[in-house]
């Protein structure tokens, strides 16, 4: 702003005096005012002190004439911004002018404008506003038909408002002001200049770049046609439009005005000034935002150097150049420095604003941005809470500075992700910049983004999508196509329709703000790079990951060559790339990114503990995925380990490094042990974050897929249900992660072998997704096919078949070039056409399946479920030696691929025994099975379910052997871990007992046979109904037990109560029930006893 010049013809004086004094005097002062009006301050200051000295020497009283020199030496003092010596001056010539005028006098309205004019610099707005208001008064009073004075007072009430951030009513007084200066003066005079430049800063502060420029042009036209010679006011002016530049991001032209302000004033004062700071600052902040930043510290060190040499004793402008050191150092993520010199600033203001001021408001704010990168949040909000303090004590009516602080507080909240309080800031900043700024002011559209970026993050995505296309609407009616701050929102639309997974749409806006940024890509190379690295996110979701590792080193080629130091970007990127390689499978070369991702952070970084587990969590999954379980849980206990140094034992970073163990020890089948962990991750969710209901949700699940692992689905049953309900009420019916829910749900169910209910949870899941999702989207094709392979369980195969086709058009569609999920798809449909007995066809869709699977090695697991199937499907066709050379082929994978994992080894084996067995070849299926028995019983001793499947399956091979009495031996031990495994009622003891009891009537122990097959009769009357097929079974063999063992008659009470059931159970013509009639007629015969087996 521009401080008017009193005019001189009221200076005159009235008397001659003989001695000179006053004469000399006089010309003392008018040259002082001609080198101030050149704004060689330091030289006028002289000049008015020398004539000051005159002045007090010849009157020895308060004479007027002092008064003047008083006021003028106070104008310098105000243009060389040292406030307190210029109020000083002014308040003196006050007190003279008050003691000659005591009624009031036109000349104390004159004063009384400075006095407001130092007031307002000194951030004292109402008190300013208060004398303004009293000169306005003094002024009317008169000059009732009108005065160009009165335009001072206008501009000076206006000025005020602009300080309170009233920015509309600052606009009409200067507007005013400005009519009668025009009316007064010529077009060029310096006050119509000053006012003019005025107004073009108030339309910058709303936001009204195109209008301020076009004032700050109008005063430049006048001084350069008026005063072309007055080359440091001129340079004043192509600052001003600078500023304006800087703000719409048009870096190239504002550095050509402020280069040419420089010139100037490096022509106008060789020796230096004051005021060519704020030439080498502007020029300093464009170098920085364009990444330029040594050459930006020099020019910013050379600004500190005039300024320490125009002022030897310090003064309070060296913080604005240190301020702005600090910003290059915090683009330069060099934060330690950029808080020293924050402290500097800090320093400086609290020695000249002893009793605070608002720009200590703002340094605090520049030190809590700082530490909110840090991380170190609770620091930062100390300070953006101390800002706020200041300037509600500053500003006790309201400011729209105040707006800032919130905003910087809302963003510190958001960063420790207490969004409630981050809402209630930005809402707050907000209703400030609404009361302050017109309707669709662009100043608003960074606070309506921030709140839909807390939406966003409340994964409230259509209300953050309304929040950002009110801000785009704002922006797209201010800016010209193309302008940066549009590329910004559009990022943020594209990430919003990303969480969506509207994956198209997200990228068609992230291409959008690509295409801007690429157009100012000499300054928005980050932009460029976030960008990139946005675009790359998008197609790594669409598992499109070549695409997704080309931009992603894109991204990273830039940041390394313009932002080098910027190690948190770069490191997040190495991630990236490596977490692309580890979805294709590619471990080695994932694990050498995430490691080098790891040493960067190390070297450059050490004190991020965050940023370092980030690392070592990946790495761990890679050597978890590469069946390293053992150097996993290690890196993950170093994990562990920095998380208990950092933070306290019940933080939610522990519980979430609790968990990664445990998934882990799962895929290691250490179920007790994983479920611990889980466990233990659980109740600190519960504890310390009760309303984060997600990490809750997400411990319920992880116990659930442990205990269904587990075969205890009941239970698992329980923790998913708990699951679901924290999630319905989070989220509205319709959404994703409900569905989620009752799919997992829906999976136990299928393993509980309950159907119907599995196939409810299904359909309740899809009618959600079909209500979040258009009707082509992946996750509805998931459902479709969990849907279809329940009716495949429940032999509905038509229907099956109908669902999973729908599934896979899906796939085809999303999936033009093939995917794993469009292949397991494949797959499925094999399966059922196998179900159907349609072999060949199975075939076709197990072979095109296998195609894709075999394209890439990471896909090794579902090529060895795909081979299984082929030979599954041959060994229906009896083509058991084609069947076992598929098995083979799972065998050699597993052995190439999986060789720590026995798990999946053994049951290979076990694959290949059944088929040799199929086949008679019991020798070689002994072989085999005892291989597979081997492995279970030494890595996988608990595992009491595959154990006991080995040795029955090797007692089965001794049986067709006639080896009974191994037979007989291998079953006992399966009976023996069952029982001490499974509860007294599992089925599976009573099918042991009848295997026994067979074997050993086979075998001729008839006695023992029948205790055998009498345990499993009692155990099938408590489980099953009384005429259940089974039971028939049972009643059948204790006949031929005791028919064996001369009985007879029993035997035959025995057949005939098995012959009551099955009458029940079967069709009169089923063999069975045939062939117990047959049984019992003959013993009836034998016996001599006649029956009517139809009473």
């Amino acid at each position: 702003m521009c401080q008017n010049l009193q005019k001189t013809s009221w200076l005159q004086l009235n008397e001659t005096h003989l001695n000179g004094h006053v004469p000399i005097a006089i010309s003392l002062r008018s040259f002082g005012k001609i080198l101030f009006r050149q704004a060689k301050y330091d030289e006028a200051l002289i000049f008015h002190q020398q004539a000051l000295e005159m002045f007090e020497k010849y009157y020895q009283f308060p004479h007027i004439d002092i008064a003047v020199s008083l006021m003028y030496i106070g104008n310098v003092f105000i243009c060389q911004e040292m406030y307190d010596k210029a109020l000083d001056f002014c308040q003196r010539a006050m007190s003279i002018y008050t003691r000659y005028y005591p009624n009031g006098h036109i000349y104390i309205a004159s004063i009384l404008n400075y006095i407001g004019y130092i007031l307002n610099r000194e951030e004292k707005h109402d008190k300013a506003l208060e004398i303004y208001e009293r000169a306005l008064s003094i002024q009317k009073k008169y000059y009732p038909f009108g005065h160009v004075d009165i335009a001072h007072s206008l501009c000076g009430i206006g000025y005020t408002h602009y300080g309170q951030g009233k920015y509309d009513e600052a606009l009409a007084f200067q507007e005013q002001g400005l009519k009668i200066q025009q009316r007064y003066y010529f077009p060029g005079h310096d006050e119509i200049i000053c006012t003019l430049n005025n107004i073009g800063g108030i339309h910058n502060e709303q936001g009204k770049y195109d209008e301020a420029l076009d004032f700050h042009r109008r005063a430049l036209a006048f001084q350069e046609k008026y005063y072309p010679s007055y080359y440091a006011n001129i340079a004043g002016t192509l600052n001003y439009m600078c500023d304006v530049l800087l703000n719409q991001r048009k870096y190239d032209e504002a550095l050509c005005y402020c280069q040419r302000a420089l010139t100037m004033q490096e022509s106008y004062y060789p020796s230096g000034n004051a005021s060519m700071a704020s030439s080498l600052h502007n020029i300093g902040n464009i170098l920085n935002v364009q990444g330029k930043y040594d050459e930006a510290i020099g020019l910013q060190q050379r600004a500190l150097e005039i300024q320490e040499k125009c002022y030897p004793n310090g003064h309070v402008n060296i913080a604005v150049t240190l301020i702005l050191i600090s910003a290059i150092f915090h683009r330069q993520e060099k934060f330690n420095k950029a808080i020293e010199y924050c402290q500097k600033v800090l320093e400086i203001q609290e020695k000249y604003y002893p009793n605070g001021h608002v720009n200590i408001a703002m340094t605090y704010i520049c030190i809590g941005t700082i530490l909110n990168q840090q991380q170190k949040f609770d620091k930062a909000i100390e300070y953006h809470e101390k800002a706020l303090e200041l300037q509600e004590k500053f500003y006790p009516n309201g400011h729209v500075n105040i707006a800032i602080t919130l905003f910087s507080l809302g963003t510190a909240f958001r960063q420790q992700a207490k969004f409630d309080k981050a809402m209630e800031c930005y809402q707050k900043a907000l209703e400030i910049q609404t009361k302050y700024y017109p309707s669709g002011s662009i100043i608003m559209t960074d606070t309506i983004n921030c709140i839909g970026n807390i939406l966003h993050v409340e994964e409230k995505f259509d209300t953050a999508m309304d929040y950002y296309r009110q801000a785009l609407s704002i922006q797209e009616n201010f800016y010209l196509n193309g302008h940066m701050e549009i590329s910004h929102t559009f990022n943020f639309i594209g990430d919003t329709l990303y969480k969506q997974k509207k994956y198209d749409e997200a990228l068609q806006y992230h291409q959008k703000a690509l295409t801007i940024q690429e157009r100012h890509h000499d300054a928005a190379y980050v932009d460029v790079a976030n960008s990139l690295n946005s675009i790359g996110n998008v197609l790594y979701s669409q598992e499109k990951y070549d695409e997704a590792i080309d931009f992603y080193q894109r991204s990273l080629t830039i940041r390394e060559k313009f932002h080098p130091f910027g190690y948190a970007g770069i490191t997040i990127l190495l991630g990236n790339i490596g977490d692309a390689l580890y979805r294709q499978g590619k471990y080695d070369e994932a694990l050498d990114f995430y490691q080098r991702a790891l040493t960067v952070r190390e070297k450059f970084d050490a004190t991020n503990h965050i940023g370092t587990v980030d690392s070592l969590i990946s790495i761990s999954n890679v050597l978890r995925n590469q069946e390293k379980y053992n150097e996993a849980i290690e890196i993950q206990q170093q994990v562990l380990v920095i998380q208990e140094q950092n933070y306290p034992s019940d933080h939610m970073n522990i519980a979430y490094s609790f968990s990664n163990i445990a998934n882990i020890l799962t895929l290691q089948r250490t179920y007790d042990e994983a479920l611990n962990f889980y466990q233990r991750a659980l109740k600190i969710y519960e504890k310390c974050s009760p309303l984060n209901l997600v990490d809750i949700a997400n411990g319920l699940i992880n116990i659930a897929d442990v205990l269904s692992k587990q075969g205890k689905y009941a239970e698992a049953i329980e923790f998913q249900q708990r699951a679901l309900t924290i999630r319905e009420e989070k989220y509205s019916y319709y959404h994703e992660n409900i569905a989620d829910s009752l799919n997992r749900i829906g999976h136990i169910r299928m393993y509980q072998k309950e159907y119907n209910l599995a196939l409810e949870c299904y359909q309740r899941a899809l009618t959600i997704l079909e209500n979040c999702y258009s009707s082509d989207h992946v996750d509805i094709a998931e459902c479709l096919g969990c849907i279809g392979m329940t009716l495949n369980v429940q032999g509905k195969y038509d229907e099956a078949l109908n669902f999973c086709r729908r599934a896979l058009t899906i796939y085809e569609q999303y999936y033009p070039f093939g995917h794993r999920k469009l292949a397991t798809c494949l797959n499925d449909i094999g399966n059922i056409l196998c179900n159907q007995e349609k072999y060949d066809e199975a075939l076709d869709f197990y072979y095109r399946a296998l195609i894709f699977y075999k394209k890439h090695s990471s896909n090794y697991l579902n090529t060895t479920t795909c081979l299984s199937n082929i030979a599954q499907a041959l060994k229906y066709k009896r083509k058991y030696d084609e069947a076992i050379d598929f098995q083979k082929q799972v065998l050699t994978l597993l052995k190439s691929n999986s060789s720590s994992d026995q798990f999946r080894i053994a049951n290979s084996l076990k694959d290949i025994g059944c088929t040799l067995f199929e086949q008679t070849k019991y020798d070689e299926s002994l072989d085999y099975y005892q291989q597979a028995l081997i492995i279970f019983e030494e890595i996988y001793p608990n595992d009491h379910i595959e154990i006991t499947n080995c040795l029955f399956r090797i007692a089965a091979n001794f049986n067709r052997k006639f080896q009974f009495d191994l037979a007989i031996e291998y079953l006992k031990k399966c009976l023996l871990i069952k029982e001490a495994s499974v509860s007294p009622e599992d089925f599976s003891i009573a099918t042991l007992f009848e295997c026994l009891s067979q074997v050993q009537s086979t075998n001729g122990q008839y006695e023992v046979a029948l205790i055998y097959e009498q345990k499993c009769f009692l155990m099938r009357l408590k489980v099953l109904s009384p005429d259940h097929e089974n039971i028939g079974h049972s009643l059948s063999h204790m006949g031929e037990i005791y028919e064996n063992l001369d009985k007879s008659t029993l035997a035959l009470d025995y057949y005939q109560q098995a012959f009551a059931i099955y009458r029940k159970c079967l069709s009169s013509e089923h063999d069975v029930l045939c062939a117990m009639k047959l049984n019992i007629e003959r013993l009836s015969e034998e016996l001599g006893i006649e029956l009517n087996l139809f009473d």
